[in-house]
Order: structure tokens, then sequence, then C-alpha cells
């Protein structure tokens, strides 16, 4: 069974929510706060598996409970909200909450899809997961589409849940000179992108912006994926460009790790990197594979700091992946690679003439 304490200051909420989770029989709700002093003393008693948090309470607030939580009894937090585009949700993930989910109102009619969609995360934070398996051989390298020598690097990061504090943790250690442009998948709705690539561009020391159709992938700068839209890039006017389309109906993400992967190797060839984080699913393997093919770089978050080991542990299991590296370890190991690419590049265009 895994042990939930569910924390809201409304007595419908928390009733709404035990009932949405009682009817799974592996979760078992053990008790319920009416504000953040008693979830304090609820988590502390009771010592739950997960904890989904309400953020707007009287006295202390979800994220004071955050931050207690953090500092002195780290517990998986699904934060139930009902904004998504809350400013105080984002700073819910920057604190350490995994995963969110919008709160269902009084009478609404997806009841039960919000229930099953709880249910799920909570299972997925609340249990064990997943292997590490060692990585193979490299593949055979190829070139770039356009034939031409790589202008740059150009490194794609992807996480689902957990992925927001991960994200702001790795962008925060790499270098402001990193001779390579960064692209971010994370799954987010909509509303919800652009606000978190604000935040990132406020804290970290590469600057950080949504993705708009013909932005030029710039050594140094970090474009995230609208939510909604599915990114690509290419070659246009003799600068790489970021692309957006709507989804189809086969995609099972939209952004998705795999489409926006898939084309960097494609267009970049060696010159490309990809990094699978932490997140539920499998979106990324089919990216990793094709940048190995590529010749590129390709590394997955290790089960010692994933959050949610899913999409890691598909990549590694699936032999996709160069490397298996702890979180703070990933930075360090992405800029060392760019530099070598820009070295490796001088060399060949020196040899060239």
């Amino acid at each position: 069974m895994i042990r939930v304490v569910v924390v809201d200051d409304s007595a419908f909420n928390r009733v709404t929510l035990e009932k949405l989770l009682r009817t799974a029989a592996d979760i078992e709700v053990v008790g319920t706060a009416r504000d953040g002093f008693d979830a304090i003393r609820q988590i502390r008693v009771l010592q739950p598996d997960v904890v989904t948090l309400d953020l707007e309470m009287p006295g202390l607030d979800g994220l004071g409970v955050l931050r207690w939580i953090q500092a002195d009894a780290p517990v998986p937090v699904v934060v139930v909200t009902s904004r998504e585009s809350n400013q105080s949700l984002f700073q819910a993930l920057r604190l350490g909450a995994v995963d969110f989910v919008l709160k269902p109102g009084r009478v609404s009619p997806r009841l039960p899809v919000v229930g099953e969609e709880l249910q799920r995360k909570i299972r997925r934070l609340g249990g064990g997961q997943g292997s590490r398996a060692a990585a193979t051989a490299r593949l055979t390298p190829a070139v770039p589409m356009s034939g031409r020598l790589a202008p740059h690097g150009c490194i794609v990061l992807a996480a689902s849940t957990g992925g927001p504090p991960a994200l702001h943790r790795v962008l925060g250690l790499l270098p402001a000179d990193l001779p390579a442009a960064v692209l971010l998948v994370q799954h987010m709705p909509p509303s919800s992108t652009g606000i978190f690539a604000r935040r990132l561009d406020d804290s970290c020391p590469l600057p950080v912006r949504e993705a708009t159709s013909g932005a030029e992938l710039t050594p140094g700068q970090v474009l995230v994926a609208p939510g909604g839209l599915q990114m690509t890039v290419a070659e246009v006017d003799g600068a790489w460009r970021a692309g957006l389309r709507p989804g189809r109906s086969e995609d099972q993400n939209v952004p998705s790790a795999d489409v926006l992967m898939r084309s960097v190797a494609s267009l970049c060839g060696p010159a490309a990197a990809g990094v699978v984080l932490t997140g539920m699913g499998g979106d990324g393997t089919r990216g990793l594979e094709a940048i190995r093919a590529a010749g590129g770089l390709t590394l997955a978050e290790s089960s010692d700091t994933a959050v949610v080991f899913g999409m890691p542990r598909q990549a590694i299991e699936a032999g996709v992946v160069d490397r298996v590296l702890d979180l703070d370890a990933i930075p360090a190991e992405v800029a060392r690679w760019a530099r070598s690419e820009i070295e490796r590049r001088t060399g060949t265009a020196r040899e060239a003439r």
C-alpha cells in the first residue's frame, strides 16, 4: 500500500480527494490536514509515502510546508492546484514538488479523469521502479544532413515528472560561455511553458526563452519547446532555426523529446547531444537512438538522483545511452563534450584548408 497524506484547507476538497484515491486498491489515505501546521504534524506522525499539497492556505501555506519537507522530512509531493499557470506552482516545483494535478471543480465531469491522473502519479512516486543497465558501444557516426561542418553543438534536455527542479539544477550548473545551443522539452500544458521559461531565465546563467517559429539556435542560449506544439530544427538561410507545428494524432507527447531529438540528429549529426532526465514513460528513447546513430552524445540521469526513473530507465534498457550520470555530473559532461566538439570541428576545418 502507498500511504498518502492529503493537505487542503477546503473540507470539500479533502473529502473529494480522499474519495478519488479510495477507489485505488493500492493507495491508502492515512491522514488529511487542513493547513500547513496541521500538515507538518501529520507528516511527522504518519510518515507517508506521498503527500498531495494545496498551495493557498491560511497561516503556513504550501510553499512553507515544502520548505520544511525539504529540510526535515523529504517525501515526494504532488501539488493539487486550481491554476496551472500560477507563479506559486513554479515556485513549488523549484522548491522540490515533483508534479502537479489540476484541482477539480465541485461538479466537474472530469472528476474521474483527475482521480485516475492523481492515482497514476502517486503510484509512480510511491513505489520502487526500474533498473540500471550498462550502456553499449557507440554506433557508426553519421554526418549532418546539410553535409557541411556543424557551426556549433546542439544539446537537447528532456524531462517530465520531477523535471522543473532537475532542469533548473542542470541549467544553473552550465557555464555561461557554453559553445552549444540548448533545447529543452518539459512535458507541460500550453499555458505553463512560457512562465517556466521566464522563471529559468531569472535564475540561470544562460538566457532562456520559449521558442518561436524561426528562432535561431545560438551557442549559450536555451529555447524551451512550447506546450501544445512539436518543435523541430532545420537549416534556413545558413543558420540553424527552430520550427513549430501542431501535434498529430499519433503523437503521445506534445511537445515530444523523440520528435525534437530525431530532428536534431538529422540536422546536426555528431554535433548533437541528448540528455534524458527524470520522468514517466519512454519519451526520449527513440530520440537518443537517432542521436547515437548520428555519432552524437547520449546521457541519462541515474536512478540515484532521478525522482521518477521511467524515462531514463527505458532509454538505458534500450541500449541507446552512452553514460548514466547523477544529476549534478551532467552539466560538466555536456560542457566538456561541447568544448571537445569545437576543438574537433576547428581541427577538421584546418585540415580541409
